[in-house]
């Protein structure tokens, strides 16, 4: 059966070695080699595998085996040595004391059963190593001295049996083993050492194990592994000769290390062997049963030849079988095969074929026929596509121009505008350099090498070009390779940035010119970030000589010491730089380390990121300390002017009431003396000179008005109603108003006690402001009614006089000439008051005054 398998095998390699190239270059050839590849791949794994899983359980098996018969023997061996230990010590205990040595020997050969499993003899021997008895007298004659054997004296010194090492005899020529127990008198000392001999190789001891029979199938082995000899074996040549040596044979090392079972090791001769080991309990000897792994594994090697050979016929069979089937299936595919090939050598039309079925072949068929309707649509509009591109390239609004051999060989209409060329044929088959700028021609040429030859892209780079009138032009260019009309070339994008370089180059002339403004001015440039830390203070050329205030840098203003404001500022300040508002204008102030104060003004705006994330603050600051020391000089010199100009309005008064007395006291007593005497000479002349009298009645006249004159002189000087008190002066001025301008006014008086609560210069003051606003309102408001009231609010004294006139435009009160309003508004701030108008143009005005009482009743006139 191994020979058919063999043939077979021959057979099949002959087959593939037969295919041709071309054939397995075909879907069929590949479609069965496929077919019959994993087929066959998995018969023969199956057959490999199954082999295999039987050599591995029958080697398993085998092992269990053997290793039994190793245990078996190995405890035979040692019951056997047992049994003979234990009748020679039987046999101690019989021997009697102080006895001639006739007797003993009569004694040991009356001990039959001693004799069966000892037949090689049997000696006592005394304590002064000498035999006393032996029987039969062969080994051991009487008197010979054994006492340095190792028999004795082993017994002798530990009292306990023992087996000799083994040897060979002088006198049987065999291997023999001696066994030796002690003999004890009744006080339990040692008298006399009893010994046997064995022959090792005795049909009762290790003979039966040896069989040559059994020499060809298994084999045997009794070793001594502290003695390093073996003790028996199968092979007689091998007994009491020394076993491998260490590292000879590894599963022989392991047995003498202690391991007890099986293993496959390769021998002296080169051939696998199976071997099994156990140990002998009394004396550690080793038995080993081996057999040759030929012999073992025979039946599992004839099985592996047997399914080999149905293996190759099996595969022979499917080959054939398959190629039948594959060419039947395959012949529509053929045929789509060469009508395909017909229309890609042109030899036909790009046409559908027809479908003969709805199998696998029918399916690729139909596939090929939608993927030449899908060519024909493709190909309309890979055309239309083309057409797009093209027309992508030649609009495009940056240049894009191909360089093959150094010169322009394609370039659109954004080309000729970034060249200045008027047509095509300024550019095509023209170099390149040509258009370069001189200064960069080494650059241009080394670019375009590394793009055409060595295939490598350039990145975006400014250049500078020429265009056809000389002058320069700025472009931002990379460039790719690629081919054109079947040759290398760079495919060039270049875009116009002249208008960028020179926006640029005017933004740093601009930015620079505003570095040096920042520099030269008396305001300082800052930034803090988000958490409020200083990070940029530049710019401050005026503030202490000139030095930049780095100790704001780096430090939080609101944690700053030595900085102040009132705290209404600084909180409206807080409030807005945390809702992210711009500010202008705070104010704060800075001691400085020799204790003189500092202003500074600040403006900023927030900073957002393109996310619109919160950054900062950044703005301007000045120093503001000789503003506010020219505002606090300005605001005493107003303070001591007002303070003049009240002292004087107090002199003005006080000459008006002296002027208004002396001209009511003197000249209006004079008057009314002449005005008595001319009433007498009126009466007087009516009679007696009549002639005369008209002249007297018209003196008298010239006197009437020469008094009211007087009169109203002293009246506006100072009207003697005020004597009276506010209100009813200003009851008589309202009533004089009327009579005068025919214009209705009203006053209305919420606290009577305001005469009570003012004293003269304040009184007289309120009413000089009723005085002039009433002349403005005749003079400029063309009003109807005039509302006025006075109540007290506040600790203040509150009047209101409210007109329905024209109103009053606010550059009107801004005019240079408009001495009314700032007269009262100066006479109010005398007195410590405050004045505001309200007013729009067309409704009317509302002038509203407003003067602190007096916190003590002794400032009050009554």
């Amino acid at each position: 059966m191994h020979i058919v398998s063999n043939v077979s095998l021959k057979k099949s390699l002959s087959l593939l070695a037969r295919l041709k190239w071309d054939y397995l270059s075909t879907l069929k050839g590949r479609l069965l080699v496929l077919t019959l590849g994993l087929s066959l791949t998995l018969l023969w794994g199956l057959v490999f595998f199954t082999t295999a899983v039987q050599q591995q359980k029958f080697s398993e098996v085998l092992f269990d085996q053997q290793f039994a018969t190793a245990r078996r023997l190995a405890a035979d061996l040692d019951d056997k040595l047992e049994a003979r230990i234990s009748l020679l010590t039987a046999t101690a205990r019989g021997i009697p004391d102080h006895v001639a040595p006739p007797i003993i020997e009569a004694h040991l050969a009356h001990a039959t059963a001693l004799h069966r499993i000892l037949p090689d003899g049997v000696a006592l021997i005394g304590m002064d190593g000498r035999v006393i008895a032996d029987y039969p007298v062969v080994t051991w004659p009487p008197g010979r001295y054994v006492g340095n054997r190792d028999y004795f004296k082993t017994v002798v010194e530990t009292g306990q049996p023992y087996i000799s090492k083994p040897r060979i005899s002088r006198i049987l020529q065999r291997p023999v083993l001696v066994f030796s127990v002690p003999v004890l008198d009744r006080a339990g000392k040692i008298r006399a050492v009893l010994a046997g001999i064995t022959d090792l190789t005795a049909p009762n001891f290790l003979g039966a194990y040896f069989d040559k029979e059994i020499e060809s199938k298994q084999q045997f082995h009794i070793v001594s592994p502290h003695d390093n000899l073996i003790l028996a074996a199968t092979d007689s040549s091998r007994i009491m000769t020394p076993p491998p040596a260490h590292g000879v044979n590894p599963l022989y090392d392991r047995f003498v290390d202690g391991f007890k079972g099986s293993g496959i090791v390769k021998s002296s001769s080169g051939s696998m062997v199976l071997s099994s080991a156990s140990y002998v309990p009394r004396t550690n000897w080793l038995a080993i049963a081996s057999m040759p792994a030929d012999v073992a594994f025979k039946p599992v090697t004839i099985m592996r030849h047997y399914l080999i050979g149905m293996a190759a016929i099996m595969t022979l069979a499917a080959a054939w079988l398959a190629r039948w089937i594959t060419r039947r299936m395959l012949v529509p595919l053929n045929e789509a095969g060469k009508a395909m090939q017909r229309m890609t050598q042109g030899d036909a039309p790009l046409v559908p074929l027809p479908v003969n079925g709805k199998d696998e072949v029918g399916g690729i068929i139909n596939n090929f026929n939608t993927l030449v309707e899908d060519r024909h649509r493709n190909e309309a509009a890979l055309a239309r596509s083309e057409q797009r591109f093209r027309a992508l390239f030649e609009n495009a609004p940056d240049a894009i121009y191909v360089c093959n051999r150094g010169c322009f060989a394609y370039a659109n209409a954004a080309t000729l505008d970034l060249f200045g060329a008027h047509s095509q044929d300024q550019l095509l088959g023209h170099p390149i350099l040509g258009r370069v700028h001189p200064d960069l021609h080494g650059v241009a040429e080394t670019s375009l090498q590394s793009v055409i030859e060595a295939k490598e892209s350039v990145a975006l780079m400014e250049v500078k070009l020429q265009r056809m009138d000389g002058s320069v032009v700025y472009a931002r260019i990379s460039a790719i390779p690629f081919h054109y009309e079947n040759e290398p070339a760079a495919l060039v994008f270049a875009r116009d940035i002249t208008q960028r370089i020179h926006a640029e180059k005017a933004l740093r002339e601009s930015e620079e010119r505003f570095r040096r403004l920042v520099a030269l001015s008396s305001e300082w440039y800052w930034e803090h970030d988000k958490d409020l830390v200083v990070t940029t203070v530049a710019g401050w050329k005026a503030i202490k000589g000139g030095k930049i205030p780095e100790y704001f840098i780096g430090q939080n203003p609101w944690e700053m010491r030595r900085l102040g404001s009132d705290a209404a500022s600084w909180k409206k300040h807080r409030t807005s730089v945390e809702a992210r508002l711009p500010f202008t204008d705070f104010e704060y102030t800075r001691q400085l380390s020799d204790g003189s104060i500092v202003w500074y003004g600040i403006s900023g705006e927030p900073m957002f990121d393109e996310d619109g994330t919160y950054k900062g603050y950044r703005g301007t600051g000045k120093d503001i300390t000789e503003r506010k020391l020219a505002e606090e000089a300005l605001r005493q010199s107003r303070a001591r002017i007002r303070e003049l100009a009240a002292h004087q309005e107090t002199i003005k008064e006080q000459e008006r009431k002296r002027i208004a007395r002396d001209l009511h006291d003197e000249l209006g007593q004079t008057l009314l003396a002449i005005k008595l005497d001319a009433a007498t000479f009126v009466e007087r002349t009516a009679v007696a000179q009549p002639a005369l009298h008209s002249t007297a009645r018209l003196m008298l006249n010239h006197i009437d008005l020469a008094m009211k004159s007087v009169k109203a002189v002293i009246n506006d000087l100072r009207p003697f109603v005020l004597d009276l008190g506010l209100v009813a002066a200003m009851e008589w001025q309202v009533n004089e108003f009327q009579r005068r301008s025919g214009i209705e006014c009203v006053l209305d008086v919420d606290d009577e006690d305001v005469d009570c609560q003012l004293d003269e210069v304040r009184s007289t003051a309120l009413f000089r402001v009723l005085q002039e606003s009433l002349t403005n309102i005749v003079r400029h408001a063309k009003a109807s009614h005039v509302h006025i009231t006075i109540c007290a609010e506040a600790g203040q004294l509150v009047m209101t006089i409210a007109d329905d006139g024209i109103g009053i435009a606010l550059n009107q009160r801004r005019k240079k000439r408009t001495f009314g309003l700032v007269g009262i508004e100066e006479r109010i701030k005398a007195i410590g008051g405050t004045f505001a108008v309200d007013s729009a143009p067309g409704k009317g005005a509302t002038l509203t005054f407003a003067i602190p009482l007096p916190v003590s009743t002794e400032e009050a006139t009554c």
